[in-house]
């Protein structure tokens, strides 16, 4: 089954970007204002026992209903709000020849985002998705030989202290990883708006979030929840806040090219004490291609636990850098009167 995954993932990863980059701009009509955005990336590793050969995290949104760029045509349009699926698989390969796809990650979730304008030409928005996050893995998560619910299993875990190292222990072949989560953000946009092309030419954009990690799915039904034991290394809580600056260059152009620079940090509340509480991702990314200006190359420092599933018992630095497109670009909008900041 693992050797299946990897192939599959791959082929519908680079599927759906030669899709997307092939739809003209006047039809794509989903845009989102929150939300990470999909990318293809190498990857130095936190560890010396293994060699990261890449990371893809294909992430996709399908609408029931997306009416926020047709209302930022519209001056006179204060609100718009999307309803949508959120598919987010996380997959990492590595060199070992065996088992180069280690633990994928699978989150899906329901999400709602509305957006308003303030301010004239700002836009504040706020975003809810539940859902569920697993990896699909059957093994102890601190032990290879045994299943994951066994009483041998279950064993383990009364082995573990404050001062056991999770990172030495965790079975990185097929440990089970499992939550539900629902995840609440809110993001301010400060737009200067380009007067000739209407169009956001400088963008500050800041955002505080955070992710609660609970039992039951949607909060009501009992199923694809934690263990009782997990939650007190997982931790309930994480928190998020970020920054992003993007500024087109040459704006006078129809397709003019941009650069944009990010810097986001997590922190876990309620961890086991091996874990490093902290995460940084400072990222700088450029749009060259013009016309098609979802599409950039992207440079990332990363300090802090690793967010591949149980894999944030790990901790260190990385180095990234690799693909990526944007969920929300700078397209053309009606403002409200000409902005002079």
């Amino acid at each position: 089954m693992i050797r299946k995954t990897l192939p599959l993932s791959i082929i519908s990863f680079f599927f759906s970007l030669v899709i997307f980059a092939q739809r003209p701009e006047r039809d794509y009509k989903q845009f989102y204002p929150i939300g990470d955005d999909p990318d293809i990336m190498y990857k130095t590793s936190y560890i010396k026992s293994e060699t990261i050969l890449f990371e893809a995290n294909p992430i996709a949104r399908f609408s029931f209903y997306n009416n926020i760029h047709k209302n930022l045509l519209n001056k006179n349009k204060n609100k718009a709000s999307a309803f949508y699926i959120a598919f987010e698989p996380q997959l990492r390969m590595y060199t070992d020849a065996s088992l180069p796809v280690k633990m994928p990650s699978y989150k899906v979730q329901l999400g709602f985002q509305g957006l308003y304008r303030v301010r004239l030409n700002d836009f504040f928005s706020f975003g809810i998705e539940s859902g569920h996050y697993s990896n699909g893995q059957s093994g102890c998560a601190f032990n290879k030989l045994f299943d994951d619910g066994t009483h041998q299993c279950d064993s383990i875990y009364g082995l573990i202290t404050d001062q056991s190292d999770l990172s030495q222990l965790l079975n990185r072949t097929n440990g089970n990883f499992s939550t539900n989560l629902t995840e609440i953000i809110f993001n301010y946009r400060f737009n200067k708006i380009d007067e000739n092309f209407e169009r956001p030419a400088r963008i500050h954009s800041l955002t505080l979030g955070f992710n609660i990690y609970h039992d039951r799915f949607w909060g009501l039904f009992d199923f694809g929840g934690y263990s009782d034991e997990d939650i007190k290394i997982y931790g309930h809580l994480r928190y998020t806040i970020g920054y992003s600056f993007i500024k087109l260059l040459k704006p006078d152009q129809s397709n003019p090219k941009r650069i944009a620079f990010t810097e986001n940090i997590e922190l876990i509340s309620g961890a086991h004490p091996s874990v490093n509480p902290f995460r940084s991702v400072t990222t700088f990314a450029y749009y060259p291609i013009g016309k098609f200006k979802e599409f950039g190359v992207m440079a990332s420092y990363i300090y802090g636990h690793d967010n591949y599933n149980f894999r944030f018992v790990d901790g260190g630095s990385q180095f990234a850098f690799g693909l990526t497109w944007s969920s929300f670009p700078s397209f053309q909008i009606q403002p409200k009167e000409r902005d002079d900041r």
